[in-house]
């Protein structure tokens, strides 16, 4: 009896699938476009591209539009909008005022470009970061359904060690009934299918268990889907070296960083440019009257040169703030690249050794399944006794869970160098 050793999916007794399958890409598709994880995060995007936008508005033309109306006795409460110039003359009585202003910073020495570059790094910074989760995610995803596989296929040798099992128990039988064993081997052999039985429902009901947690990990809910086939290539660079590289290239976190310390750097500029001067467009139109004065519109147009003299100190601490900022994010970057190395060549060993896993696992299993079928043939010509063939079978079921590990093994040790790469 020869096992498969192809990807090929077993059907799971008592499941309720829909017709759906559903394949690794399909998942990381529906993950990227559902995850409640990255919904979230890229609402933190658009949170950032506001906070961009609102850097630089202060510095982009601005218009209101004011009313006052009032009435009683004595002067205005607002009397620097209107003429007269000798505010005394005007009377008592009602008092209504419309005023129209328009704003333009005109030029800041640079200081509405800085803030606008330290928004446009921090929109790049959660840019990075939705990426970093995404990745997150389909990690997260692929170890997932390589355990989902992983069961499915322990079930498939749990199914097969069924079948042994029950050949073993007919072979049993026969021999009995030409008595040439006792009636304690029949028992024997009946107890090992109940056992395989056993371990069959265990498997399936474990199956099932991995997969809720698949659909979980890809954003689904638990509607009935079928498990697919894992269609994803494991392709990998030649050496760790070269993983190394594309890591450096790629992982997100590196970008995310970087673009946080850029960010305070800019920063940092714009409180340097906060103290030096800025120049303003100002037009004002009033619209004034009063109870027995004839109404008045007048306007003014000019330009504001502003010189910051003192702000009890709160730019030195934006200043401060900012560069502390830059270099908590040099720092944290100079060690996040540490780490990536670390993970890279930790995942690395894993998926070096992945091969030889593989290839002891199918040596194992064609070396057991050829010893259950010499052991098979004794045992039907009275050469051996069955707790002999027991055992061999034993090993038998034993080598064919070493396969589903080795490609279960094989999967995850290349989704996690695929993470640690950033790819």
């Amino acid at each position: 009896m020869k096992l498969n050793l192809s990807l090929v999916l077993v059907a799971i007794a008592g499941s309720s699938f829909a017709a759906d399958k559903m394949n690794l890409s399909q998942l990381e598709e529906a993950a990227a476009k559902h995850h409640p994880i990255l919904a979230a995060a890229r609402a933190d995007l658009e949170s950032a591209k506001a906070q961009k936008d609102g850097l630089v508005a202060p510095f982009k033309p601005q218009f209101s539009f004011n009313v006052y109306g009032g009435t009683g006795s004595g002067s205005m409460i607002f009397p620097g909008t209107v003429d007269p110039i000798n505010y005394a003359l005007l009377p008592s009585g009602s008092t209504g005022v419309l005023n129209g202003t328009f704003m333009w910073k005109l030029f800041s020495f640079g200081r509405d470009r800085a803030l606008l570059d330290s928004g446009s790094y921090f929109v790049k910074s959660q840019e990075s970061s939705l990426k970093t989760l995404s990745s997150g995610v389909t990690l997260g995803l692929r170890l997932a359904f390589a355990d989902a596989l992983y069961k499915v296929d322990v079930a498939a040798a749990h199914h097969s060690s069924h079948e042994s099992a029950l050949e073993v128990l007919k072979t049993t039988e026969a021999r009995f009934d030409a008595g040439k064993v006792p009636q304690a081997f029949v028992l024997r052999a009946k107890a090992d299918v109940a056992r395989a039985e056993r371990d069959i429902a265990m498997a399936e009901a474990d199956a099932q268990s991995s997969e809720a947690a698949l659909w979980e990990a890809s954003g689904l809910d638990q509607t009935p889907k079928e498990l697919g086939n894992w269609d994803v290539a494991l392709s990998a660079p030649a050496t760790r070296e070269e993983a190394i590289k594309l890591a450096e290239a790629h992982r997100t976190e590196l970008t995310s960083l970087q673009a946080l310390a850029n960010q305070a750097k800019s920063l940092a500029s714009a409180a340097d440019k906060s103290e030096l001067p800025e120049l303003t467009l100002m037009a004002m139109n009033d619209w004034a009257g009063s109870q027995g004065i004839a109404g008045s519109n007048t306007y003014k147009a000019g330009l504001t040169l502003s010189v910051p003299v003192g702000d009890g100190g709160k730019r030195s601490s934006d200043r401060q703030v900012a560069r502390t900022m830059q270099a908590r994010a040099e720092s944290e970057l100079q060690g996040t690249k540490n780490k990536v190395e670390a993970e890279v060549a930790s995942a690395w060993a894993e998926w070096s050794a992945s091969s030889k896993v593989s290839a002891s696992a199918k040596a194992e299993v064609e070396a057991s399944d050829e010893a259950y079928r010499v052991a098979l043939l004794r045992y039907q010509e009275g050469k051996a006794i069955l707790s002999e063939l027991t055992e061999v079978r034993s090993e038998l079921t034993h080598a064919r869970l070493s396969v589903a590990e080795s490609n279960a093994y094989a999967r995850k040790a290349w989704s996690k160098l695929a993470r640690a790469m950033g790819l």
